[in-house]
Parts: C-alpha cells; structure tokens; sequence
C-alpha cells in the first residue's frame, strides 16, 4: 500500500490531537507510559504534524502506540495514511512487546446498570494496557463538564477505568455512581463537618449524599492523559 499525501496526513494528526483535547507535551507523556520504546518526543510530533517528518520514518512501536493514543481503528489508519499497522491476535493486541486487553467502552450518560450486562450503551472498544487491567474492570467515556477544573480535570470525551470491586468510599478519590432516574455520574468524595459527599470538580454543580446512590466502582486510571487517580 502506498503512503498518501504526506501534508493531508500531517493535517489529520493534528486534528485528531486536538479532537482530544491534547497538547503535544501530554501525546509524548502518554505513549512513554506505553513503553519507553513508544515514546514520541514532542519536537518530532510537531515535526510530523508540520509535514517535515513522515509518519513512515516511526518504528512501527511508535506507530501504533500513536494509533491508540488517538483511538484510531488499524482500518482508520491505513486508509488515512496508507500504513498498516501490526496489532496482536485474538482477545489482545500487542505494542512493541506490550499486552493490552480489549474491553468495551460505554457511554456515560447512556449507560445503565448493570453496565457489564448494558450492551446498548457500548459505544467503542479500548485497549487496555496489561498491568492495568482488572477483572470485571468498566471503561467509560465522560459526558458533560461536571468533573472539569482548572488544570483539566476529567474532560468531555475523555475515558475513564473503573474498579467496580472497590467500593469503600475516601476521601479525594473519584468514584462512578447511580442515581434513580439521573443516570451515571462521576464524583469525588470529600468530607465536610465529618460527613462524606460526592462532589464535582466543576463547582457549578451540586454535591450529592452517599445514601442517595448506588455506587458503581472507583475510578483508578484516566485516558488519554494516562495517569491513576
């Protein structure tokens, strides 16, 4: 397959960055914690969205971890760029020796309980690295601004890992929880005057008691910025 234009590829890398709302320095950060060998630094980033680097000129390591950092389909990939791409077999893929695990990704709003039994909410599929899968682990992608702050926060289309074994509620952790007739929703517990809340990042919204939900799981890995939480 021959490669396509490299300026039309240069445009749509870009895109998809900022169709994600991530600055080049976060791209670089997340695929080092693919593996070290998937690093892309941020001059070369910028060098391939300018055009003055090919998408060829990658390891296929880095290809891929760029692949999945984007949440590009190999299909997507190859008809944009005119590369393929080396994905593992079966239930996992493989990056430049790294396991990942597919699990279904479900809409945030448009899930409901139980949401391993949910299947009309399931919107895509991720990989998740190995090391940190869990099982009976809940992948879901945010909906809405109530878990937005300052410096981030928990964004609008970002995806998130859930523990739906770890249900003891701590103060400053993130859990998923259920409202009867308002759906799912992410929280962070804080305490005031010696009781617990769940509480948004975004103070435009109001906290909500504990005895008023279900609690879904902890939230302990956040993409794409790939950090635990």
């Amino acid at each position: 397959m021959s490669s396509a234009n490299p300026n039309e590829v240069a445009v749509w890398l870009r895109e998809l960055r900022v169709r994600l709302r991530l600055r080049q320095d976060q791209v670089e950060a997340h695929s080092a914690t693919i593996g070290e060998s998937c690093r892309i630094s941020q001059s070369y980033l910028s060098k391939l969205e300018r055009g003055t680097k090919t998408l060829s000129s990658l390891t296929p390591q880095k290809m891929n971890a760029l692949r999945l950092i984007y949440r590009v389909s190999p299909e997507e990939w190859a008809s944009h760029t005119g590369l393929s791409v080396v994905t593992g077999h079966g239930e996992d893929d493989v990056v430049g020796g790294l396991e990942f695990v597919r699990v279904p990704v479900h809409a945030l709003a448009a899930a409901g309980l139980p949401l391993s039994e949910d299947g009309s909410s399931i919107i895509d599929t991720e990989l998740v690295p190995r090391e940190e899968f869990k099982n009976g682990m809940v992948v879901l992608e945010v909906q809405g601004e109530s878990m937005t702050s300052s410096d981030g926060g928990l964004r609008h289309g970002d995806r998130i890992y859930v523990d739906v074994n770890d249900l003891e509620l701590r103060e400053g952790k993130v859990y998923v929880l259920h409202v009867q007739g308002g759906g799912i929703l992410v929280k962070r517990v804080r305490r005031f005057d010696g009781d617990f809340w769940l509480t948004s990042d975004n103070p435009e919204f109001p906290p909500i008691r504990p005895d008023q939900v279900t609690l879904v799981g902890r939230v302990y890995y956040h993409q794409p910025r790939g950090r635990r939480l």
